[in-house]
């Protein structure tokens, strides 16, 4: 009976405090930012973690998307976490959204020029968006689902040069590229195979000595194309 005493009593012993937490997986958190949203403090006792309670409230983070938390007898606890980590910025109003690829506010940021190192996305059938301005939030946007499923379809060169993406009505995107280029590309639906077309366009103007502000993409069997100096070509 007095052995049984002892080891019910072990766990809640002073042997078997939390004198150490490791981080693993934070890259833009820093490790003291994931104890803090964690709710651990050094000094409980470690069988009094609920680990899955705490990966919950770690889960909770705009910026944590999955989380583990294991205890370590006899003085330790391990916590590790996957990052969202934002794929656009979202313009609405003064504010930018940096979204992931769950269309979850992962933070804001301001919407001026230069600010944010993301492709901006403008919804212009956005409405009811002051409610969107809150990381941890899902964009409830077509317009922001439209520019993540293009996005995914942009083949590598590409995705280097767009800065901004336009969604008109229809899910009808715009793609302009750092140096101004403005490509009608279409729906998502296809849009990889439009895509595919563009290298041998801009490598026929370029050998054609024509610069163009505008590429048109979207009419099948047919590329528009309007030149610096204003005008269609076809």
């Amino acid at each position: 009976m007095a052995g049984l005493i002892a080891a019910a009593a072990l766990p809640q012993s002073a042997l078997f405090t939390l004198d150490r937490v490791d981080v693993q997986g934070a890259t833009v958190l820093t490790s003291h930012e994931v104890i803090t949203a964690a709710g651990l403090r050094l000094g409980e006792r470690l069988f009094s973690i609920d680990a899955t309670r705490t990966a919950k409230r770690l889960e909770a983070h705009p910026r944590i998307k999955a989380a583990t938390v294991r205890v370590k007898p006899p003085r330790a606890a391990l916590i590790t976490i996957i990052e969202r980590h934002p794929l656009f910025a979202l313009t609405v109003g003064a504010h930018a959204l940096l979204v992931d690829d769950e269309l979850m506010v992962v933070a804001t940021a301001p919407a001026s020029a230069g600010q944010v190192r993301l492709p901006e996305v403008i919804d212009r059938g956005l409405v009811g968006a002051a409610s969107l301005v809150r990381p941890g939030n899902v964009v409830l946007s077509s317009g922001a689902r439209a520019a993540l499923v293009g996005l995914a379809q942009l083949p590598s060169w590409l995705r280097a040069e767009v800065v901004r993406i336009i969604v008109d009505a229809g899910s009808d995107l715009t793609l302009v590229t750092r140096a101004g280029l403005h490509i009608r590309a279409g729906t998502p639906a296809g849009l990889a195979d439009r895509l595919a077309q563009l290298p041998q366009v801009l490598e026929a103007l370029r050998g054609r000595g024509v610069r163009v502000v505008t590429i048109d993409l979207r009419y099948a069997g047919s590329i528009v194309v309007m030149p610096a100096t204003g005008g269609d070509g076809r």
